[in-house]
């Protein structure tokens, strides 16, 4: 059922031949994000590659007081070879580090893309305000020409005739207010855009999600994939802790050499690092043979390291609770959203009802006119009214459609698409 849902993800920003998501993915703010991303898998390189053997040009020389000289040239170098030690933590540590740059990454998508959609329904609206004031003010005119016929004849009394007036400034206002929020709003999406853009009607999502396909997104939510996040972290230095704690330093070092060319291998167990030189003695004599040298040294009583490992313990099972916490909000937070949605949904039906209304009064209100029972001016009115009602219409999608968006992105969907 999700695959069904998430089909239909994208086609309210598509309505109408509207891309929303291509005009987001062209922001400026996006090329700031992207440009964020290409530094977090920089990062990660760099810590991957630090498991990567390393060589170095090597050179030593002395002279002794009696004139004795000795010169030799090598390369050396290092490679972490056992499953444990600095390099390895350092790349776990960048791996959590870049996980948590992308979850980042994808909030910052997602309230790009929110502001993107609000910004664009702002000025969809403000285009529908700026009609509906129009109309009401070629009412008011039409109204005010009616009184003032109506007390050329004695009809009409003097305080409708300043009631005219003030309705047709009061409309005058109204246009004039509506058309700067209309520019005001389609300045805003611009800048967030990086680009003109005509807002066009978007349509609402034909499926939504249901409470149950809801609940089970939890666990693809930032916040509570952060929490594990933290839990690993913790987890990971409780290790290293226990390693420092507990495994003995052992090194075991081979050298050699023969005809002035000597060789070195050494392995240290706590660091996991094998070492390897290779020299060459140009001055100097030099003596032949082979060496082995084995140290080993047992940490039996280190009570900082205790305490230590205690502290490590404890943030562990923080971060469990912290984890737990995290679930628990979600499920809360998943819940109102889902209710969000649903009351939008609801309202959306009051607005139709309202539109079917609207229309069903201008078209009594025509009829009317043609029997010759009714007036031109209820013909305008009835006008005004299905404008009005259009525009709660569209007031209603606006609102179902940001808390459809805001739903998905709770789930932890991606809303501008690309990688989980």
């Amino acid at each position: 059922m999700r695959k069904t849902w998430l089909f239909f993800l994208l086609l309210p920003a598509l309505a109408q031949g509207v891309d929303l998501r291509a005009l987001v993915r062209q922001s400026p703010g996006f090329r700031d994000l992207e440009a964020a991303r290409a530094q977090a898998e920089l990062a990660l390189e760099a810590a991957r590659a630090g498991l990567a053997p390393t060589l170095a040009p090597q050179g030593s020389y002395s002279r002794t007081p009696l004139g004795q000289e000795s010169l030799s040239l090598g390369v050396g170098g290092s490679l972490p070879l056992l499953p444990w030690g600095p390099a390895r933590d350092n790349l776990r540590a960048a791996e959590r580090a870049y996980r948590q740059s992308l979850l980042d990454l994808k909030a910052q998508e997602n309230a790009l893309f929110q502001k993107a959609l609000s910004q664009y329904l702002d000025a969809y609206l403000a285009g529908l305000d700026l009609g509906v004031a129009r109309k009401t003010l070629e009412l008011r005119e039409a109204q005010l020409k009616a009184v003032e016929a109506q007390q050329a004849r004695g009809q009409a009394t003097f305080q409708a005739l300043l009631e005219a007036q003030a309705n047709l400034a009061q409309a005058q206002a109204d246009a004039l207010r509506s058309e700067l929020a209309l520019s005001l709003a389609r300045a805003r999406l611009e800048a967030t855009l990086g680009t003109r853009v005509e807002p066009l009607p978007l349509s609402p999502p034909r499926v939504l999600p249901t409470l149950e396909e809801v609940l089970k997104a939890k666990e693809r939510r930032p916040d509570v994939q952060k929490a594990r996040l933290a839990l690993e972290e913790a987890e990971d230095l409780l290790a290293q802790a226990r390693r420092d704690r507990f495994l003995p330093r052992v090194s075991v070092n081979v050298s050699g050499t023969e005809a002035g060319t000597g060789f070195g291998l050494g392995l240290d167990l706590k660091s996991g690092e094998l070492s390897y030189a290779l020299q060459h003695a140009l001055l100097g004599a030099s003596q032949s043979g082979l060496t082995l040298q084995a140290q080993a040294s047992f940490p039996l009583y280190s009570p900082s390291q205790d305490l230590g490992l205690r502290q490590k313990e404890e943030a562990v099972e923080q971060a469990k609770r912290a984890l737990e916490n995290a679930l628990s909000a979600a499920e809360l937070d998943l819940r109102s959203k889902h209710q969000t949605l649903l009351q939008a949904q609801a309202q959306m039906g009051v607005a139709s009802k309202l539109l079917e209304a609207a229309k069903n009064s201008l078209d009594t209100a025509q009829k009317r006119l043609e029997v010759g029972t009714g007036t031109r001016l209820e013909v305008a009115q009835a006008e005004v009214n299905l404008l009005q009602a259009q525009r709660t219409w569209e007031g209603a999608v606006s609102a179902l459609l940001q808390a459809y968006y805001a739903l998905l992105d709770a789930m932890g969907e991606a809303l501008l698409g690309g990688e989980e």
